[in-house]
């Protein structure tokens, strides 16, 4: 009898030239256009806060969520615009002010260090040259910054617009990124969107009262000691409570350097005035506010500002709890299979084994 013939087994999916070619190929494109993503992710971020807002108001007031969000849109850029014409000239003009008295902070800083020979020697060992050389150093990167104010304020009416439209139809475009996800992942990919959007809208509605709440404390503190700016220093507080942890720190440095080209014991109290602030925020606040799956610990949080600011640049600072809330769901779906599935209107569908092995 002819020998049977035995078809040839298939090399391993793992082995696959092809798969991983693509798999590199993907990646590449990935890294190189990560600035990219990280603008369609601030998109999202408007889009999420946007319907967070709308929503709620959608529900109470029975009126269609299409003419809810278009009234929400409506007012922010009312609210945005009529700012800017009422204060923006006075915050200019403060801002001009607060620049001349940090500055002149600085400068007391400077001259008490340089007036020991310890200091001398410490700031030479981290500069690596004396301290007129910091000015010629920070000319061409006052250059560069002058110089992509244009592309900044173009990359920001693309997010804005970006976020508006996300956000009017966010269905459509979750469609739409489903359809390049095999139909064997689509569980799990919608699981995935769907999770991520419920928890960046809880951590952006915290966020949100919390920036307020910063931003009023700190500017009715400053006004209170007589601080020039007080106003101006309040919003920029606020604005950087967006960054957990490291904003506190940003919002205070400036305060404290135009209090000190006042007063060395005004800066003092500035300091005081600060950690009162981000106490009564701490303690009283933010636990009635955030939500449980949103409390990043403190140690991830900083090191979660460190990776993402070595990937993204400076941009990374400001979204890394946003993007380590991503990883974070990313892995509770994709590799530990923890969080649950999601159907049609939100039914909870659990992984079965097949699913699971995949």
């Amino acid at each position: 009898m002819p020998p049977s013939t035995v078809p040839a087994a298939r090399p391993p999916a793992a082995l696959d030239i092809g798969r991983l070619a693509l798999m590199a190929i993907g990646a590449l494109l990935v890294w190189e256009l990560r600035s990219i993503l990280l603008l369609g992710f601030t998109s999202v971020l408007i889009a999420v806060t946007l319907r967070a807002i709308s929503d709620p108001l959608a529900r109470r007031t029975r009126v269609p969520a299409g003419l809810a969000l278009a009234v929400v849109i409506l007012l922010t850029l009312m609210f945005v615009a009529g700012a800017l014409v009422l204060f923006g000239w006075r915050i200019a003009d403060q801002y001009d002010a607060i620049l001349a008295k940090a500055l002149t902070g600085l400068a007391d800083i400077s001259a008490l260090v340089n007036s020991h020979a310890l200091g001398r020697n410490i700031l030479q060992w981290m500069q690596g040259a004396r301290m007129d050389g910091a000015t010629a150093m920070l000319t061409p990167a006052l250059g560069s910054v002058l110089g992509s104010v244009g592309q900044g304020i173009a990359y920001t009416a693309i997010v804005i617009a970006s976020g508006i439209f996300l956000a009017i139809d966010p269905g459509r475009h979750l469609r739409g990124v489903l359809l390049v996800v095999p139909a064997a992942n689509k569980p799990m990919a919608e699981a995935f969107l769907t999770r991520s959007a419920v928890i960046l809208r809880k951590w952006l509605v915290s966020r949100l009262i919390v920036m307020i709440t910063i931003g009023v404390l700190s500017s009715l503190g400053l006004w209170a000691l007589g601080i020039d700016g007080a106003f101006t220093l309040g919003i920029v507080g606020g604005l950087l409570t967006f960054i957990p942890l490291v904003g506190a720190l940003m919002a205070a440095v400036p305060a404290i350097l135009v209090a000190l080209a006042q007063s060395p014991l005004l800066a003092v109290y500035v300091g005081l005035m600060y950690w009162a602030v981000h106490f009564i925020e701490g303690t009283f606040i933010t636990p009635f506010v955030q939500d449980a799956e949103v409390d990043l610990p403190p140690v991830l949080t900083m090191y979660s500002t460190v990776v993402f600011t070595v990937l993204f640049g400076a941009s990374g600072i400001f979204l890394a709890s946003p993007l380590a809330l991503l990883v974070i769901v990313a892995i509770q779906v994709f590799y530990l299979k923890t969080a649950p599935l999601t159907a049609g209107g939100g039914r909870e569908v659990a992984p079965d084994a097949r699913t699971a092995r995949r």
